[in-house]
């Protein structure tokens, strides 16, 4: 009986802590009624090229600190990533399939053209720059994942209120990203827009499963709405802009 406790704790913290080896993967948009559109046909007829995104995240992924769950009487293991998809062990999931400058960057393209604020919107390595009016950019400086892991103070034992329904842990995704334009042969900025905000879930064994990563794509879509909604205001306060 012993044994067969272990192995069913053992199963139960495998599930929540290493994902059994599941794969997410950053998929935009969440879906397309949830971007901003603002009109039925192109406001100005111009072309926008938007560039991988330039990646000022920090490289730092603790994991070791979740581990602090196991101690008697301490409540609760915690981790945080700074890169979460260069970690592998979530709450539950193993991997996150993201590549931050391109994902990022070509979710901005998909959302400029939906928005019809433009003739059209694509993204580009740089090649193609050239066929475009204006040059849009972003830097990243966060996409950091945290997650807390509780245990209530029972060490190994509390994964046995996770089976009761009891909660297993949170995760939290953070998105702090500024968006910029410029004139194809220019450096100089005509318009930014800085966003930051997280969201965090509660976990258990019988809800949000494989949802540890979930979050940045509405983190991303509220970012760039609101960010197509700020350039639009300000074009039409200062049409010269354009120009």
């Amino acid at each position: 009986m012993k044994r067969i406790s272990c192995l069913l704790t053992a199963a139960v913290c495998s599930l929540v802590l290493c994902g059994c080896g599941t794969t997410s993967k950053f998929i935009y948009p969440s879906n397309v009624n949830n971007l901003a559109q603002i009109a039925e046909a192109p406001v100005y007829d111009k072309k926008v090229a938007v560039v991988p995104f330039v990646d000022y995240r920090g490289d730092t992924n603790d994991m070791s600190t979740i581990f602090l769950y196991l101690i008697p009487l301490w409540p609760y293991g915690y981790c945080e990533y700074q890169r979460p998809e260069a970690s592998s062990g979530f709450m539950t999931v193993g991997y996150f399939d993201f590549t931050a400058d391109e994902d990022l960057a070509k979710a901005a393209a998909l959302s400029l053209r939906r928005s019809n604020l433009f003739k059209d919107a694509f993204f580009t390595f740089g090649g193609d720059k050239d066929r475009a009016d204006f040059v849009f950019h972003g830097d990243i400086y966060s996409t950091t994942y945290k997650a807390g892991v509780y245990s209530y103070g029972l060490s190994m034992a509390g994964p046995y209120l996770w089976l009761l329904g009891l909660p297993a842990g949170t995760s939290t995704n953070q998105l702090k990203i500024k968006f910029y334009m410029t004139r194809k042969n220019s450096r100089d900025i005509i318009w930014q827009y800085s966003f930051e905000d997280e969201k965090e879930i509660t976990q258990g064994i019988y809800y949000r499963v494989g949802e540890d990563v979930k979050m940045y794509v509405p983190l991303l879509e509220k970012a760039l709405n609101a960010a197509i909604i700020d350039l639009y205001k300000q074009i039409q306060i200062n049409p010269a802009l354009l120009k």
